[in-house]
């Protein structure tokens, strides 16, 4: 078998995501009978079809899956190559590559990269947002070295350990029938019309999988700063992480009510491909990660969610607790990189 072209491996790579030659002769400048005559040379040097040829466009056999895996990780790591080379070029010792949910981004992770970035000034951040799948699925690819999202997500392969927990509320206008209670079940939520947010968020995708056919959405928008100013126009009510909505208490006229649910509460992780491969700069940021997951102050809430929360701490979350409460790290433990100098970034 003849050595892959690294520009064979770009065009494989973008008519596998395009699905028809059309599309990534057009993304990629091409004519499309070069291109065709570049996938068929690809085949022919592996002695097997990477695509099932349809009329409709492509579509990827299970060797042409197998390919496109390591295609990413070789272009990816080409590009991140290049990208840290022009970064030390210019002065920059390191790039940490982080994709998160749009609720870590927005509930915990503005602190975590603060005091890294006091620490760590020389190393930039390259941060993204997306749904827990797509953070997933962009640590497996290599486009991020650590991702924050929130579990279940499954068969995800990445190595990971427990960051912060949250829990859901109910964002309801002042004065609402349901402020009378300090806790409802969801099922109490669902005679009102409902806020809702991407159909993608893993949120989403458990109110209606909760809901079912009585979950109603009179209003979808992007974010939950939009869905609280819809609440606090009267246009209905939400579910929404709590510890983001408290921001907007003193700005919008709405108050939180408890869900009272046992998925209400969530667990976040930070995971990676693996451990081994990190560079110093995500070794460090991992590390803090989970010290500040440790550190989190449990929320004494009665009912379910209380409980639930206080069940998601793991036995590593549990040991980096100690040096929350001593001030330094365990003497003789780091159950995340043993032996290991705790704010190193060096490769």
């Amino acid at each position: 078998m003849k050595q892959f072209e690294f520009t064979t491996l770009k065009l494989f790579l973008a008519v596998a995501d395009g699905g028809s030659l059309t599309t990534a002769a057009d993304k990629c400048n091409i004519a499309i009978a070069a291109l065709s005559k570049r996938i068929s040379d690809l085949e022919a040097s592996a002695g097997t079809r990477f695509f099932e040829r349809r009329a409709r466009g492509m579509s990827l056999t299970p060797a042409g899956r197998a390919l496109l895996q390591h295609a990413r990780e070789i272009i990816y790591g080409v590009e991140r190559m290049q990208s840290d080379l022009l970064l030390y070029s210019r002065g920059i010792h390191g790039l940490l590559r982080i994709a998160a949910t749009a609720s870590a981004v927005a509930e915990f992770l503005p602190q975590e990269l603060r005091s890294f970035s006091d620490a760590h000034p020389e190393v930039a951040i390259d941060l993204t947002e997306g749904t827990s799948q797509k953070v997933v699925e962009a640590v497996l690819d290599g486009r991020a070295d650590l991702g924050i999202f929130l579990e279940p997500v499954a068969g995800n392969g990445l190595v990971t350990f427990p960051y912060r927990r949250d829990e859901l509320c109910v964002v309801v206008p002042r004065g609402h029938h349901l402020t009378a209670q300090a806790r409802v079940r969801f099922a109490e939520t669902l005679v009102y019309g409902h806020i809702g947010t991407e159909t993608q968020s893993s949120l989403s995708q458990k109110l209606m999988a909760e809901g079912g056919v009585d979950y109603r959405v009179r209003i979808r928008v992007g974010s939950v700063d939009a869905a609280c100013r819809m609440v606090h126009a009267g246009l209905g009510i939400c579910i929404a992480p709590r510890l983001i909505v408290e921001n907007y208490r003193d700005c919008f006229s709405i108050a939180l009510v408890g869900l009272d649910e046992p998925w209400a509460a969530r667990q976040m992780l930070v995971g990676a491909r693996s451990k081994q491969g990190l560079s110093g700069a995500a070794r460090a940021f991992l590390r803090r990660c989970v010290g500040a997951g440790a550190a989190q102050p449990q929320r004494h809430s009665p009912g379910p969610i209380g409980r639930a929360a206080t069940a998601e701490v793991s036995c590593a979350a549990k040991d980096l607790s100690h040096e929350a409460k001593h001030k330094g790290p365990p003497p003789s433990y780091d159950p995340v990189f043993p032996n290991e100098d705790p704010e190193t970034t060096h490769e």
